[in-house]
């Protein structure tokens, strides 16, 4: 039996997922949105075309998002690199004149 404030090993692991699908379905998202206005804005395309060649490597963000989410080792971990990655997309887009 469980005491109050301990968690047993089951409910430990569906907290585990459950804070890996709150990371990746925003984070994954943010990613993904992030990344394709990165991208649409470097690329030397026409505005349109950038635009729908950011959109759609973005679109392939979010999965390589996710999939990272549960395999990565640590919850830390995962926060950490979701937070670098979208800063690094954050400063790629600053740096091509994007205005939030």
């Amino acid at each position: 039996m469980a005491l109050a404030g301990n968690i047993s090993l089951a409910g430990q692991v569906l907290l585990n997922i459950a804070l890996r699908m709150v990371v990746a379905l925003p984070g994954g998202y943010g990613l993904a949105s992030l990344g394709g206005v990165a991208l649409g804005l470097w690329l030397p395309l026409s505005r349109a075309d950038s635009a729908m060649a950011g959109t759609l490597c973005g679109l392939l963000l979010w999965p390589v998002a996710f999939i990272a989410a549960f395999g990565v080792s640590s919850l830390r971990r995962l926060l950490l690199g979701v937070a670098v990655c979208m800063g690094f997309f954050i400063l790629m887009a600053s740096a091509a004149g994007w205005r939030p």
